[in-house]
């Protein structure tokens, strides 16, 4: 089995402060899933549930770990979701790397966590998996005891993993192993650190594709893995990055892409030129569309607004570490 990584690191990684506490700040910019998004999370993909579950190429990414497809597939079969006409959204976070030795099922597992909010109709979720799953003890989350569902207990090669699903009354629902629950219980959310706050308010919260990157957790451990990549450049301090895509109205409409960054004053300093040779680097294949990229820079944040052609799209996912990324956006989004 691949490491859960290759899910999430493919189609997660991607590409920023203002000097008061993150206790003053306002979520209201933050987008939903950031701001109750697992603490330690080192990366995530964040979907409509519309786009991932009707989408081949999105499908093949998830495909990559086949464990997590499973049990996904199992309990949206047994939710009764229409990818159709659900307006939700779809996270995958990956809260761990694996260390050498741990390629396997039990270990594999415990770093992938799937994150379901924003769904039409939540009372309705929550009765089908009331309904479909048995319910098995509680989990302490956000102060308040969820309860757990048993999604799938697997077994291979004499190994054990036991994938359960946790949810609140508002029709908010966590599916992975026992221990990748257990550190979302025992983490403050990613919305509370004040630099992942000042990224993700400066990508769109409705954008359908939506990513976020803790740079220097993941570069240690990754760097062979990004070869060709520019993120293993990235100057230290860099602490959050935050990246969205919104595909145009139209087939032959450019696509809106935004990428913040967030860190420490040193760090954001530096990162211009990377900001400017990643522009570049899609400028050089094709003239850029419509009008010139928007740089914005504070303190503690950098951020870039632009519009890109697919074939620019596919070379900036591939800089940024995300060659499985670049598949074809059809024109328009998904309407409930």
């Amino acid at each position: 089995m691949r490491r859960p990584a290759a899910i999430l690191i493919p189609a997660a990684v991607a590409l920023v402060c203002l000097p008061f506490a993150s206790s003053c700040r306002s979520k209201t910019r933050v987008p939903a899933w950031v701001q109750v998004a697992p603490g330690d999370s080192l990366a995530a993909f964040s979907g409509e549930a519309g786009w991932v579950l009707t989408h081949k190429e999105i499908q093949s990414l998830i495909a990559r770990d086949p464990m997590v497809e499973r049990a996904l597939d199992l309990f949206l079969q047994k939710a009764r979701i229409n990818p159709s006409t659900e307006t939700g959204r779809l996270t995958f976070h990956v809260v761990g790397m694996p260390g050498k030795g741990e390629d396997t099922l039990q270990k594999g597992l415990e770093h992938v966590l799937i994150q379901l909010n924003q769904f039409k109709d939540p009372a309705a979720l929550i009765g089908a998996l009331a309904e479909s799953f048995p319910q098995e003890g509680s989990l302490r989350i956000q102060g308040r005891d969820w309860p757990l569902h048993v999604i799938l207990d697997l077994e291979a090669g004499g190994t054990k993993a036991h994938i359960r699903a946790a949810s609140d009354e508002k029709g908010q629902i966590w599916i992975g192993s026992l221990e990748a629950l257990n550190r979302l219980a025992s983490s403050p959310s990613l919305g509370s650190q004040p630099d992942a706050a000042l990224a993700a308010e400066w990508i769109s919260p409705k954008a359908p594709f939506q990513g976020f990157l803790h740079p220097d957790a993941l570069l240690g451990g990754l760097r062979k893995a990004l070869d060709g990549s520019i993120i293993k450049d990235l100057p230290k301090g860099v602490n959050a990055l935050f990246w969205s895509i919104t595909p145009p109205a139209e087939k032959d409409q450019p696509v809106k892409f935004e990428l913040a960054l967030a860190g420490t004053p040193e760090g954001i300093n530096q990162v211009t030129p990377w900001l400017q040779r990643l522009v570049a680097a899609a400028t050089a294949i094709q003239p850029a569309p419509g009008s010139a990229p928007e740089l914005m820079q504070e303190k503690r944040r950098v951020g870039l607004r632009c519009t890109l052609t697919p074939d620019q799209l596919k070379l900036v996912m591939e800089k940024l570490g995300q060659p499985g990324f670049s598949f074809n956006l059809p024109g328009g989004s998904p309407k409930a």
